[in-house]
């Protein structure tokens, strides 16, 4: 879905082609502009392209916190769940082992 959109960030206004599904353009320009302002809000002025570079950065950098958190989550729902692997399989070997032993005295019986 290749939807036209008009934002505006920082003052300025694009029109933008996007690709995004369930994501507001404008949104995403909202935050953009948001972090832009928060950056300018110095004593020294950097100028609109180093705005938009040190803005990036910035975004990138949250960008890069979530997937490693995502990732640390991922690798400790891995480890989790072999865990529960290994517990399962164990009590399926208790439960086999005493179903065995009950086969046993019970063909002794006879």
């Amino acid at each position: 879905m290749n939807d036209h959109s008009q934002i505006t960030v920082y003052g300025k206004t694009y029109k933008i082609k996007t690709d995004l599904s369930g994501v507001n353009p404008q949104d995403l320009a909202d935050y953009v502009d948001e972090k832009m302002h928060e950056l300018s809000s110095g004593k020294t002025k950097p100028s609109t392209i180093d705005l938009a570079i040190l803005t990036a950065l910035n975004i990138a950098g949250e960008l890069f916190e979530v997937k490693e958190t995502i990732k640390q989550e991922m690798t400790h729902k891995k480890s989790s769940q072999k865990e529960e692997d290994q517990k399962a399989r164990h009590l399926v070997q208790m439960v086999e082992k005493e179903l065995s032993q009950i086969k046993s005295s019970r063909g002794a019986a006879k």
